[in-house]
């Protein structure tokens, strides 16, 4: 069966080939050998796999009033299973469009809504979240969820709009209620971006089974130079009785700084630091806290020519001083076809936040080496 819906949704996407003649298809393989070494307290694990990637996207021209995208992709979730078993696994990871009329702007479909600025941490990004640490650095987008939806924008300046955007709930047996509503002001004052709105959503953030909240934020954008960033975000709760709770455990603050200089004949460099901050959060070492008041991920990238690129990304704790610190090279060959190498490191001891002592689910140390190529 599983091969059969495999086949099946292959011959989907050669007919939406067709009718959407227009839409150029753009596949992107990528197979990679990943190894990787977990120091545990019995004896360690060592691990060599293949990991296969491969996406489809359809992408309509940059013109006209209706615009979508289609884009599937292939993994293998586990090379481990038994031999007979398809481990295959299939996703939609966009497939929306968006339509301008004279007076507002349509956008219906899986795709994501970008409310803030981050590419780690995100206080603003109310509806799909960026606070976690369990991201994969090797990606060239550290967020990229999707979930389906609608949404309206109505400008009403040449910098601003209305944002109203409504997710419906996934799982089948749902209430009204389990329905995510959104919406956003976008404007500038000067040069400084001023956006703020909220959602109403499920409570994701505290300990506390409050069912809904309504979440209210804002996010400012600017330059000095350096381009900066900031945002805040709580959670408002009910009953009564349970909001001050709640606003200590959910209440997030994020900022970053972003430069770029030119190194060089062709050379560029850029750095980047982002900062998480949970007032209420715990200010003091604790054992597998994933909570802490403060986390860091500085990233520096160094892109010498049109054939290199370097990087080095790292999410660090500050409060316990453990780090997942990932470096990496690409080296892009010819015609699409390029190289890539990554090693990811855990530094900390045991009970940290990044623990050398493997976790469940995280090695201690691991290097992925393969090819990709875009066509």
């Amino acid at each position: 069966m599983k091969r059969f819906g495999l086949f099946f949704t292959l011959a989907i996407m050669a007919s939406i080939g067709v009718l959407f003649a227009a839409a150029t298809p753009v596949v992107d393989l990528q197979l990679y050998h990943v190894f990787s070494f977990a120091d545990t307290d019995s004896d360690p694990e060592f691990i060599h796999l293949m990991s296969p990637r491969a996406s489809v996207s359809f992408k309509s021209p940059n013109e006209g009033n209706v615009r979508g995208d289609l884009a599937l992709s292939f993994s293998y979730q586990d090379s481990q299973l038994d031999i007979g078993e398809d481990p295959v696994s299939v996703a939609v990871d966009r497939a929306y469009l968006r339509v301008r009329f004279p007076n507002f702007r349509l956008t219906a479909g899986k795709t994501r809504v970008g409310w803030g600025d981050g590419v780690l941490f995100n206080a603003a990004d109310l509806l799909f979240g960026s606070s976690d640490t369990a991201v994969d650095l090797t990606n060239q987008e550290l967020r990229t969820s999707t979930k389906w939806l609608t949404s309206v924008t109505v400008p009403f300046g040449p910098f601003s709009f209305v944002e109203a955007v409504v997710i419906p709930p996934e799982e089948l047996d749902f209430h009204p209620r389990d329905t995510v509503l959104g919406g956003r002001i976008y404007t500038t004052v000067g040069s400084l971006k001023v956006e703020f709105g909220g959602a109403y959503r499920a409570d994701s953030v505290g300990s506390v089974d409050t069912g809904k909240v309504v979440s209210p934020y804002v996010s400012l954008q600017g330059n000095f130079g350096p381009d900066w960033y900031a945002a805040s975000s709580v959670n408002v709760a009910y009953p009564a009785s349970e909001i001050a709770e709640e606003l200590e455990e959910s209440w997030l603050v994020s900022g970053g700084l972003f430069h770029m200089i030119s190194v060089g004949w062709q050379g560029t460099l850029t750095l980047r630091l982002e900062a998480l901050v949970r007032p209420f959060g715990a200010w003091s070492a604790q054992a597998s806290n994933d909570a802490y008041g403060i986390l860091l991920y500085p990233e520096v990238a160094y892109v010498p020519n049109e054939s290199w690129n370097f990087s080095l990304r790292s999410i660090v704790s500050p409060i316990d001083l453990s780090a997942s610190i990932t470096t990496g090279a690409t080296w892009n060959v010819m015609q699409g076809l390029s190289f890539h190498g990554y090693a990811t490191a855990f530094m900390g001891e045991q009970g940290d936040l990044f623990s050398w002592k493997a976790n469940p689910g995280s090695p201690s140390l691991g290097v992925m080496v393969g090819a990709a190529w875009v066509f």
